[in-house]
Formats: C-alpha cells, sequence, structure tokens
C-alpha cells in the first residue's frame, strides 16, 4: 500500500466515524460545539451519563486523537511523513492525554481537590475534542491539496488552535477564581504547564 493510499483509508475511515456522529448523536455532538461558547450547554454535555453520550464521547475522542495525530505528524515530517511516523505522534499525543489526566487527577488528589480536578479534566477535553473534529477540513487539504505544503495553510491550522487554547482559557480562568475561589497564580501556572507549552513546542517544531 502507498504512502496516499495509507492516509486515504486513514482519513475515510475519520470521515466514517464523523458520519456515524451527524447521523447518530448529533445532538450530543451539537451541544459540544455549543460548550465551547456557553457554559450552560458544557454542562448540559458534561452531565450527560447516558450509554448514547458514553458512545459519542469515545467516537470523538478516538477523532481527535486520529486527527491532531494526523496534523502533527504532517506539520512536522511534511512531504517525509510515513505510516510509521505517523503511528509514533498517535502514540505520544495519546500517552501526551493520558498523562495530563493522571497529573490533573494526582494534584486533585493532593490538594483534596477530587471534584475540581474532574471538572478541569473534563472541560479541557472538552475543548480538545471540539478542536480535534474542527480540524478535519483542515488535515484533507494537507494531504491531498496543492497547497499542501502552503506556509499559509499551516499559519491558518495554528490560528485555529490557538483560538480553541484561548477560549479554554478563558473558561477555565473563569470557573476556576469566580466558582472555586483559586488563585490567579496556580491557574496561570497549571494554563502555561499543561495547555500553553504543549502549542509553543509544536510551533518550535515545525518553523524552527
Amino acid at each position: 500500500m502507498t504512502y496516499s493510499d495509507t492516509f486515504f483509508v486513514i482519513l475515510l475511515f475519520d470521515l466514517l466515524l464523523i458520519a456515524l456522529l451527524k447521523a447518530f448523536y448529533w445532538k450530543i455532538t451539537k451541544q459540544l460545539f455549543l460548550s465551547i461558547f456557553a457554559q450552560r450547554y458544557a454542562n448540559q454535555y458534561l452531565r450527560e451519563e447516558n450509554v448514547f453520550a458514553e458512545r459519542a464521547t469515545i467516537l470523538i475522542t478516538v477523532i481527535m486523537l486520529i486527527n491532531l495525530s494526523l496534523f502533527l505528524s504532517k506539520m512536522i515530517f511534511g512531504i517525509n511523513l510515513s505510516p510509521y511516523n505517523f503511528s509514533k505522534i498517535f502514540i505520544w499525543i495519546s500517552v501526551f492525554f493520558l498523562i495530563k489526566t493522571l497529573v490533573i487527577h494526582l494534584l486533585g488528589y493532593i490538594f483534596i481537590l477530587k471534584s475540581l480536578a474532574q471538572l478541569s479534566i473534563d472541560f479541557s477535553f472538552l475543548f480538545d475534542r471540539a478542536l480535534g473534529v474542527t480540524l478535519f477540513p483542515v488535515i484533507v487539504f494537507m494531504f491531498f491539496s496543492s497547497i499542501s505544503t502552503s506556509v499559509t495553510l499551516y499559519i491558518i491550522s495554528l490560528g485555529i488552535m490557538l483560538f480553541f487554547l484561548l477560549i479554554k482559557m478563558y473558561w477555565i480562568l473563569k470557573i476556576g477564581i469566580v466558582s472555586f475561589g483559586l488563585s490567579k497564580y496556580y491557574l496561570f501556572l497549571y494554563l502555561c504547564t499543561l495547555e500553553i507549552l504543549p502549542l509553543l513546542l509544536i510551533i518550535k517544531v515545525v518553523f524552527y
């Protein structure tokens, strides 16, 4: 199987998952995107605990991991990207989110703020999942368009990521300070370590 065939199959599988969301879990998916702009939708989305919500969450998480891995591997390796390199990025992305989850749970356990830790994880992943789905059209252009190596496309992509990051930071600061009375210093430290630093590393790898 050639380079193009391999990633065509991956993107086709990705599209199938998105089609399943549209066909069977559209209400939950719609809540996910509305949650970005309104807290009441976020609360509704995070309170969903039925089987359909769990299935939708699993689908969206898989889509997020695939799309972020495709996006980052293409930006890092460019025309030298291979299925093996993609697999490595996919594993690193999965490990990063796992470590991030464990670190937040550990901090919640140490400071006896388990409910806040879970809320932080839920909100953080909410924006990451929405970003993962949103990047799909950009990824298609990156792999199968004549402008796939355009710096402009990369800048637009990073702009989308920055947009989601800024909104995520706004909600985490707002909820942390207003609802839980947390220190701005500790919230800023968390954002710099687990939210901003990964994006800066991506920018450094791609452009330098």
